[in-house]
Formats: C-alpha cells, structure tokens, sequence
C-alpha cells in the first residue's frame, strides 16, 4: 500500500489532469493494438501494398458496425 500511496503522490498532477480532460490516448493503443495483431495473424505478405489494403479493410468494417449498432 505504501508503494501506491507514494507512487500517487510522485503523479498527483498528472492524475489531477486525467481527471480534468477528456483526452485519452486509449483509441490510438486499440488501432496500434490491431495493426499488431494483424502482423502476427497475416506473416509473410508477399506485397506491402496487400497488407495496408487488409488495414484498411479492417478499419472500414469496424466503421460500418459502429454505424448500424
């Protein structure tokens, strides 16, 4: 518990700033996270242009269920 309460004291302004705006980085960690997963699942892209096409795709259809939900 020390450690926590230390830690919290160390970054009491920027917790007071999470606190105060609505900015978070959370969106670009899902994207970056996606782009990732797709690099593992999809090794070996014989054409880079394949792959940005495939990340394209995703982010298109993750668009349109955002639309109809």
């Amino acid at each position: 518990m020390d450690t926590a309460v230390s830690t919290l004291k160390r970054n009491i302004h920027y917790v007071k700033n999470a606190c105060y705006f609505s900015y978070s980085n959370g969106p670009i960690e899902g994207i970056n996270r996606k782009i990732k997963e797709l690099k593992r699942h999809c090794y070996g892209f014989r054409n880079l242009n394949n792959f940005f096409n495939r990340i394209d795709c995703i982010f298109l259809l993750n668009q349109k269920e955002a639309s109809t939900a």
